[in-house]
């Protein structure tokens, strides 16, 4: 079955869903920007489109579309900006139901305040991303509470991978739908949404730039004609990631680096990216204890108030050199610390810090040697060699 096939079946089953009078209420359609957003979105408004043509009266209910805005997405919210924008003038031209609501965390579970005010750990995998939780799901969730949808429209696909199939099968009640949920691309795979991008573009306008964007940030994809019945690599360049200029996550972040090659003037974010890991890495850098006092092994713990200092001033030498490039380059400098809100929370509650439990301050003194909890035994110590021990104070600087 090719991808026409599946837009026709996506679209009948969106025109059913959407005009179902026993379940009523708004839909909610989550919206990033990315390429399977974008085509659920459009199978969405297409569908909202043809009943504006002929059954006008069956547009009767609201679809909320909602974006999360972290303020580190420096590759896909430009783009996605421009997006909204179209997507606006479309609905309003064409009188459709779709109302645009952009979402974000309060600046308190900021990413900035909580690695670089409070100390947070960087998120090191994607079992343990409290950056997504906090900065897209909850401010998403709590709109998605106040607008009560009868279903929520996402971009989810079986062949991403094995643990999205196997998650979407958990929750499916039927092809198409979960109890909550409605997946009009789920049987797509990653040739079928980008043929359907190159093909038929959106209603708003063509996919020139989303495929451009992908392009920059593999240095591979873009809007081509790709070998039909290819098998889908999770390390596939048409399907690599596209997210926040300084995920931590990804152990090397290819399409962050192939993206820069082509906007150089987010070079220095992708190199503070590299440092904050490697600051993060460095034992010295952790108080040894909890926020709450609790004593705990070298290494680990809140990071310092010292440490977080010096990384505030890494973050603000960064934005002063994308500042820099992205005048030479015409294009408005985007920035971390992104209001003066911000940057007074951060200081703030290093006073406090400070202030409240001095013992993160600094990591505690260690000598030559330092204990270290053995792996897979509960209460057995080892000592390890503290090679930074004798080292010079000008060596291993960050």
């Amino acid at each position: 079955m090719d991808y026409k096939q599946k837009r026709l079946i996506a679209t009948a089953e969106t025109l059913k869903a959407y005009t179902d009078t026993d379940k009523p209420g708004p839909w909610v359609i989550a919206y990033s920007g990315g390429k399977d957003s974008t085509v659920a979105l459009d199978i969405v408004i297409r569908s909202l489109m043809q009943l504006k043509t002929y059954k006008p009266d069956a547009l009767t209910r609201d679809v909320y579309l909602t974006t999360a805005n972290t303020n580190l997405d420096f590759v896909t919210d430009p783009l996605k900006q421009s997006e909204l924008a179209k997507i606006k003038r479309l609905v309003s031209e064409q009188g459709l139901p779709v109302k645009i609501v952009e979402v974000a965390a309060p600046i308190e579970k900021s990413f900035m305040y909580l690695t670089v005010g409070r100390g947070y750990p960087l998120p090191k995998s994607r079992m343990n991303r409290w950056c997504t939780e906090r900065l897209k799901i909850e401010p998403s969730q709590k709109e998605h509470k106040a607008i009560a949808p009868a279903l929520t429209v996402t971009g989810v696909r079986m062949s991403e991978s094995a643990a999205r199939q196997e998650n979407i099968k958990n929750r499916q009640v039927s092809e198409f739908f979960s109890d909550t949920e409605f997946m009009p691309i789920v049987n797509f795979t990653l040739d079928d949404v980008w043929s359907y991008l190159v093909r038929e573009g959106m209603a708003w306008g063509d996919a020139e730039q989303l495929g451009q964007l992908y392009k920059e940030a593999t240095g591979e994809c873009g809007l081509r004609q790709r070998k039909a019945g290819a098998d889908e690599k999770t390390d596939d360049p048409c399907g690599a990631r596209t997210g926040c200029i300084i995920c931590p996550v990804v152990k090397i972040d290819k399409s962050s680096q192939e993206f820069a090659k082509h906007n150089p003037w987010l070079q220095p974010y992708v190199g503070l990216r590299n440092l904050m890991i490697d600051m993060y890495k460095d034992p010295r850098n952790k108080a040894g204890r909890k926020r709450d006092g609790t004593v705990l092994e070298y290494g680990k713990g809140t990071f310092t108030v010292k440490a977080r200092m010096q990384l505030y001033e890494a973050v603000r030498q960064a934005e002063r050199e994308n500042e820099e490039l992205a005048r030479m380059h015409g294009v408005e400098p985007q920035k971390l610390i992104y209001s003066q809100e911000l940057d007074d929370l951060i200081q703030r509650q290093w006073e406090e810090d400070l202030r409240e439990c001095p013992w993160v301050e600094d990591a505690a003194e260690v000598g030559r040697f330092y204990e270290t909890k053995i792996k897979g035994i509960r209460e057995g110590y080892q000592l390890v060699w503290n090679v930074y021990h004798d080292m010079p104070e000008t060596a291993g600087q960050i």
